[in-house]
C-alpha cells in the first residue's frame, strides 16, 4: 500500500506511476534516501508540486552570476536571456533580449521588463540582481567574453522593477580581444554584485575580466557610480579559473574557487573568504591582502582546498551559500568515469556532492546522481542544484538519472528521458537525504533551479522547462517559479 501524499517511505514495494524509484536506499554511496509519495496527481503529465507560475515565455541562465532571483516587497523577480532560433540568427526578434520577469506574490500578476535588446544570444549574458539601499534595483550583465565592459541600469523607482534608468556601461582594464579569441584574454563575463554595511555600505561587484580571473568594482555611492578594485585570485592561465560568491551582508565574502574550466583540468575546489582587506582561508588564516590593481599573486589552490580532484573525479562547483552560523556550505558536481576521452565523448556519469565546514575541517559527500552531460562539448553541464538559502540542510536537484542508482530518469508520459527536479533534506549534515519529487511525469527537462531569499514560510523554487541545447544559441525553455508550502511535503 502506498503512503498517503506528503508522507515518506524508506522503501516501499510499490512504485509511484511516472516514478522510477520509491526505495532509494543508496548503500554504494553510504547512505540512506528516501522519496515521499506524490501529492495531488502524480499520474498527471508534466505534473509539479505547489502553486505553479510561467513567468516568461522563453529565457535561460548560467550559473556564475547572482543574484540571479530575488523576492522584495511581495515581488519575486527573475533574470534571464531569451533565444530566437539558432545564434547566428541575429536579426530575429527578441534575438539575445536580457529580460527581467516580475511575479507579484499576491495577485499572480506578471511583467516583463527588457533591460537590453539584442545584446547577445548567451545565457552566459544574464543580469546578477541587487537590492540598492534606497530601495531601487541594480541589474548588471555583460557579453560572454566579447569585450572589457559591463553593463548596468538602476530601477527608477523602489520597489519598481518595471521601469530602469538608462543604461550605464563601465569599461573595465585590458584591452579587448579580437573576434573568435577566448582564452588569454580581458574580456569580461558575469556580474556578482553585493554589499557590505560594515564597510559603509560598499558595493562590490565581482566579476570575470582582465586575464580571464576573477576581478572586482567598487561602488561607495550606491551603485550610481564605479572603479575599478582589483583582482581576486589568479588560475593555472590556462582558460580561466571558476568562482561563485555569496556574503554575509556584514563584513565578509566567502567564495569557492577552482584551477581552470573542467574540460581544461581535473578540477578540485578551493574556498576561501574577504574581510576586512585581506583573502582569508577557511579557517580564517590570512592569505594575502586583496589586491588592489591588476597584478596578484594568489592562486586558488592557496586557499582552502574543499574537494581533491583528478582524471576519473572533476569537480565543478553548484551553489554556495552560509548556513545560520555563518559557515559556508558548497553543492557541486563531480564528472565521473570519463578520464582519458576526448571533449564530447565524456559526461556520461555526473554526481552531487554536499560540503559543508564545520568550524575546524571541510565535511564533504556524494549525495545523487546527476545524471547526463546536457550536450556533447561541454561534457561538465548538469541539470544543476540550488541550496536553499533559509534552510541550508535542503537542496533542490535537477537530474535525469535515478537519485540512487544513476539509471535513466524515463517518463512514462512519452517514454523520453528528461530531468526532473527533486527537494533533498539532511538532518544529519549531509550523512543521509531524504529526497521528494517536486516535477514528475514531464514531457521536458526542468533545469538550473534557484532559490531566492525570501523570509516567509513558503519557498520560491524557480527553474528553466523546456528544451535547451547550448549555452551560445538555442533553447525553447521557458521561465518558470513554484510556490512551495511546508504542506506540500
Amino acid at each position: 500500500m502506498n503512503p498517503p501524499p506528503g508522507t515518506s517511505t524508506h522503501c516501499s514495494g510499490a512504485r509511484p506511476h511516472g516514478f522510477q524509484s520509491a526505495c532509494l536506499s543508496l548503500a554504494a554511496l553510504g547512505m540512506l534516501h528516501a522519496v515521499s509519495a506524490l501529492a495531488a496527481d502524480p499520474a498527471a503529465t508534466d505534473h509539479v508540486r505547489g502553486e505553479f507560475h510561467e513567468l516568461n515565455d522563453n529565457g535561460a541562465w548560467s550559473w556564475f552570476m547572482d543574484e540571479r532571483t530575488i523576492v522584495d516587497r511581495g515581488q519575486l523577480l527573475v533574470g534571464s536571456v531569451r533565444a530566437n532560433g539558432k545564434f547566428r540568427n541575429s536579426k530575429l526578434p527578441g534575438w539575445g533580449n536580457v529580460e527581467l520577469a516580475v511575479l507579484n506574490l499576491a495577485s499572480g500578476k506578471k511583467n516583463v521588463a527588457i533591460l537590453h535588446e539584442n545584446l547577445e544570444q548567451d545565457d552566459h549574458n544574464n543580469p546578477g540582481l541587487l537590492v540598492l539601499q534606497d530601495g531601487r534595483y541594480f541589474a548588471a550583465y555583460s557579453k560572454h567574453g566579447q569585450e572589457p565592459k559591463l553593463y548596468y541600469r538602476i530601477s527608477e523607482r523602489p520597489g519598481d522593477a518595471t521601469a530602469w534608468s538608462p543604461e550605464t556601461e563601465f569599461v573595465t582594464p585590458g584591452e579587448k580581444a579580437g573576434k573568435g579569441t577566448w582564452a588569454h584574454t580581458n574580456n569580461v563575463t558575469y556580474a556578482n554584485p553585493l554589499r557590505l554595511s560594515a564597510e559603509g555600505n560598499r558595493t562590490y561587484l565581482f566579476h570575470r575580466g582582465h586575464g580571464l580571473d576573477p576581478n572586482y568594482l567598487v561602488s561607495d555611492d550606491d551603485a550610481r557610480t564605479w572603479r575599478y578594485g582589483g583582482k581576486l585570485y589568479i588560475g593555472r592561465d590556462g582558460y580561466s579559473p571558476y568562482t561563485k560568491y555569496i556574503s554575509n551582508q556584514r563584513d565578509a565574502v566567502h567564495f569557492v574557487a577552482t584551477e581552470d574550466h573542467p574540460r581544461n583540468f581535473d578540477n578540485s575546489l578551493y574556498h576561501g573568504f574577504i574581510r576586512e582587506g585581506n583573502i582569508h582561508r577557511s579557517d580564517g588564516a590570512v592569505v594575502a591582502p586583496l589586491s588592489t590593481s591588476t597584478e596578484c599573486a594568489v592562486h586558488s589552490w592557496d586557499l582552502t582546498r574543499v574537494y581533491q580532484g583528478g582524471p576519473d573525479n572533476v569537480a565543478w562547483m553548484t551553489d554556495i551559500h552560509l548556513d545560520k552560523d555563518g559557515r559556508p556550505v558548497v553543492l557541486f558536481t563531480v564528472q565521473r568515469g570519463s578520464a582519458g576521452l576526448p571533449r564530447g565523448k565524456g559526461g556520461d556519469d555526473i554526481r552531487f556532492h554536499f560540503a559543508r565546514w564545520d568550524g575546524a575541517k571541510w565535511i564533504e559527500r556524494e549525495i545523487a546522481h546527476a545524471g547526463k552531460r546536457l550536450y556533447p562539448g561541454e561534457d561538465d553541464y548538469s541539470g544543476l542544484g540550488a541550496i536553499d538559502p533559509q534552510n541550508t540542510n535542503v537542496v533542490y536537484l535537477s537530474t535525469d538519472a535515478d537519485i540512487a542508482t544513476g539509471k535513466p530518469l524515463i517518463s512514462t508520459a512519452d517514454g523520453r528521458r528528461h530531468h526532473e527536479i527533486f527537494r533533498g533534506e539532511t538532518t544529519d549534515g549531509g550523512a543521509t537525504w531524504q529526497w521528494t519529487p517536486v516535477t514528475t511525469n514531464s514531457t521536458m527537462d526542468n533545469l538550473r533551479p534557484l532559490v531566492p531569499q525570501w523570509k516567509d514560510e513558503r519557498t520560491a523554487l524557480v527553474w528553466m522547462r523546456g528544451s535547451y541545447k547550448a549555452n551560445r544559441g538555442e533553447w525553447t525553455s521557458k521561465v518558470v517559479a513554484t510556490l512551495l508550502k511546508p504542506a506540500d511535503f
